[in-house]
């Protein structure tokens, strides 16, 4: 899908950005906002959209039409959605790996932090966006300046991922995971996670049928900061933002942590 064909409300703004990374690629992505709000401000809330591994961001303007559009008590004003596509995603250039997505993430914030750099700054990460999203808050200089992470259907990491999806004690897959240098993306947000103060709310779907919920829950428990648990009890692994609760919960934890 093009950035012409996008099917966005006419209520919503979409705009196409492009972000240069320090080793010279360039991520394409979108900063959605409501388009009749009132005139925007340093108080105004952005949330920066990490995806997770399939599609690319275009394929999330559902979910950020539902954020914006909702007419759910609470809803937060004026707030904008940014989501930039990782290196080999969508539009932008390169080949994806952990150390590169790492990278493009903090080229994504600093950019972000340029173009609003007085705005409360939020960060959302779904599954392998989890993943992204707690890394970057784990650097201390963008730790201090977020004011919260929302993680949804987040692995603890790839290792453990890789004993779920082939449990057979016969295969070998979950022994050689164990052999460094054969698993190059590691994504260990078990002890990421360990490293992070600011305030974390974790969506989390008990039907999800790809991430077992478990490494949710594994998550929430190794968490040492202030922290809120939201659970969807019939979705799966990629419709949470279809089910009742899910603006409420992201708008009460904006509004309780922005300020």
């Amino acid at each position: 899908m093009s950035f012409d064909e996008i099917p966005i409300d006419e209520r919503l703004d979409c705009q196409k950005v492009v972000v240069d990374t320090k080793d010279k690629h360039k991520l394409f992505g979108i900063i959605v906002k409501h388009k009749f709000s009132s005139k925007h401000n340093d108080l105004d809330p952005i949330l920066i959209y990490f995806q997770g591994n399939a599609g690319n961001v275009l394929a999330r303007i559902p979910i950020f039409s539902r954020i914006l559009l909702s007419s759910s008590k609470g809803s937060v004003s004026n707030l904008q959605i940014i989501a930039i596509s990782y290196r080999g995603y969508w539009l932008s250039t390169g080949s994806p790996s952990e150390v590169g997505i790492q990278k493009d993430s903090m080229s994504i914030y600093e950019f972000v932090r340029e173009v609003y750099p007085k705005n409360p700054i939020y960060i959302y990460g779904h599954s392998l966006g989890g993943a992204v999203a707690l890394h970057l808050a784990s650097d201390p200089r963008v730790q201090k300046d977020l004011k919260g992470i929302i993680i949804e259907n987040t692995f603890t990491s790839i290792e453990d991922m890789v004993t779920t999806i082939y449990p057979q004690k016969w295969l070998p897959y979950r022994y050689l995971v164990h052999i460094p240098l054969l698993l190059r993306n590691k994504w260990d947000n078990k002890r990421v996670i360990r490293e992070i103060s600011t305030p974390i709310m974790f969506l989390s779907s008990k039907k999800d049928e790809l991430v077992p919920q478990d490494q949710m829950r594994e998550l929430h428990e190794l968490s040492r900061t202030s922290k809120v648990w939201v659970e969807f009890k019939n979705a799966l692994h990629e419709d949470i933002f279809f089910h009742r609760g899910y603006c409420e919960a992201i708008y009460q934890f904006i509004n309780e942590t922005k300020l």
